[in-house]
C-alpha cells in the first residue's frame, strides 16, 4: 500500500509526527533503522524542563498539555502533576542572587530563589556543604526513553504502522516533488509526503547534495547510577568557578566539555553531560563524569554504576529546531535540530509540522522555527 505519508525516525519527533497523523485518518509508515529512541530520544538525561530561550518556551509549555493527554490516556506513562524544581548549583552567592534578578525578568513564572545554608541542606541534604543553588519551579523527571517509547505505543494504538530495522538511504523526487524512498536495501516505497525526524543525520537524507547542512551532531554521554538516597530536585551546575580537575595527568577526560547534571527517577539517577563534535567512548568517559559529579553530590564517587550511554544531539547552528516544508521539493518536511531540547519541545514541533503536512499551513509555525530559513546556509 501507498501510504499518505512516511516519517523518518523513530526518536521522539517521529513517534508523536507518526501518532497525531494517524489521528487525524493518515495512514502513516514511520521507517527507524535501529531501534525506537535509539539517538538522543532514548538517552537524553530525562528531564521536561523550561528552555530559557522564549522562542523554545512557547514548545515547551504546548508539548507539557500534550504529555498531559498522553497520561490521561492510560496508565503507561506518567508526568508528574508538579515540577520537581530545577536547582542551579554554584558556589557563588552572589552569582546565584544575579540569576535571580535576571530570571525574575525573563521568566518570573519559574518563581526563582535562593537556596543556600540549612535551607539548601534541608532541600537537598547529598550535596556539597559549600553551594549555594537558584531553585526554579520546573523539571520533570523521566525514565530517558520514557516519553519516546509512550508515544511509540500511541502511535501503534492509532494505526500507525513502525517499521524497526529499516534504513532509509534517499528521497525519491519527481517533477520537484516527493515520490517515495529508497531503501538500503535497495527496495522503494511509493508515497506523496515525507517528514524527515532524523535528528543530526536528517540533512543528509533532506539535501543529498550536502548544501543544506544546518544541524550537526554533538555527542552526548550519561551515566545512570544508583545512590543510596537519590535527590528529590533536578540538579544542574551553574556558575561554580572551580571544579575537580581530572585526577591524573593525561586522563582521557582532561579536556571533555562538560556540564554536570542529576536527574532521578525512583532509585536511578542520570548523571551527564558532556558536549563533543566527535564520536565518544562511553566506558572511558563514565568515571570522568562521575568525579567531576562528586564536586556537587559527593556520594557520586562511591556510586554503583548501572550503565554508561552516548548519542549525538542534534544540534542546529542557531539553537532552534528547523520544522515545515523543505523549499524546493513538495511534500518534503523536516522536523529536527532540537538540541538538548528535544523531549521537552519535541511532540509540539511535530503537531506543528503534521499541521503544515495536513493542512498545507505553516501559519502556526514562527518564522524563526520555519525549515525555510537558512536555505542554502551551512551556518
Amino acid at each position: 500500500m501507498k501510504p499518505d505519508l512516511i516519517v523518518i525516525g523513530g526518536g521522539i519527533i517521529g513517534c508523536s509526527a507518526a501518532a497525531y497523523a494517524a489521528e487525524r485518518g493518515a495512514s502513516v509508515l514511520l521507517l527507524e533503522e535501529r531501534e525506537i529512541g535509539a539517538g538522543a530520544s532514548g538517552r537524553n538525561s530525562g528531564s521536561v524542563q523550561y528552555p530559557f530561550d522564549p522562542i523554545l518556551a512557547a514548545l515547551h509549555l504546548a508539548t507539557l498539555d500534550l504529555y498531559r493527554d498522553l497520561a490521561a490516556a492510560g496508565p503507561a506513562f506518567s508526568l508528574p502533576a508538579a515540577p520537581a524544581g530545577l536547582l542551579l548549583l554554584t558556589n557563588d552567592p552572589a552569582a546565584a542572587h544575579d540569576r535571580v534578578a535576571e530570571l525574575m525578568r525573563e521568566a518570573p513564572h519559574l518563581k526563582p530563589r535562593v537556596l543556600a545554608g540549612e535551607a539548601l541542606a534541608e532541600a537537598e541534604p547529598m550535596l556539597a556543604t559549600d553551594l549555594a543553588a537558584v531553585r526554579l519551579e520546573t523539571g520533570y523527571p523521566l525514565p530517558p526513553d520514557g516519553a519516546t517509547a509512550a508515544m511509540a505505543r500511541q502511535a501503534r494504538g492509532v494505526g500507525a504502522e513502525l517499521r524497526v530495522g529499516a534504513a532509509v538511504a534517499g528521497i525519491r523526487r519527481n517533477d520537484g516533488r516527493v515520490a517515495g524512498v529508497t531503501l538500503a536495501d535497495g527496495g522503494e516505497i511509493k508515497c506523496d509526503a515525507v517528514l524527515v525526524a532524523a535528528g543530526p543525520w536528517s540533512p543528509n537524507l533532506v539535501d543529498a547534495s550536502g548544501a543544506w547542512q544546518p544541524i550537526r551532531p554533538t555527542h552526548g554521554v550519561t551515566v545512570q547510577v544508583e545512590v543510596g538516597s537519590a535527590p528529590q530536585h533536578i540538579l544542574e551546575e551553574g556558575v561554580v568557578h572551580t571544579i575537580n580537575q581530572p585526577v591524573e595527568t593525561g586522563d582521557p577526560g582532561a579536556d571533555l566539555a562538560s556540564t554536570f547534571s542529576m536527574i532521578s527517577v525512583g532509585r536511578t539517577s542520570t548523571i551527564g553531560s558532556t558536549f563533543s563534535p566527535h564520536a565518544l567512548d562511553p566506558d572511558a568517559v563514565a568515571p570522568v563524569l562521575l568525579t567531576r559529579g562528586a564536586r556537587f553530590v559527593p556520594a557520586l564517587q562511591h556510586a554503583a554504576l548501572l550503565r554508561s550511554r552516548v548519542c549525538a544531539r542534534p544540534q542546529s547552528v542557531d539553537g532552534h529546531p528547523f520544522i515545515g516544508l523543505w523549499p524546493g521539493t513538495a511534500g518534503l518536511f523536516v522536523c529536527a535540530g532540537h538540541g538538548p531540547w528535544g523531549i521537552s519541545t519535541g511532540p509540539a514541533s511535530a503537531a506543528l509540522a503534521v499541521s503544515a503536512i495536513l493542512d498545507e499551513d505553516e501559519d502556526g509555525i514562527m518564522p524563526e522555527l520555519r525549515a525555510s530559513r537558512v536555505i542554502g546556509s551551512s551556518g
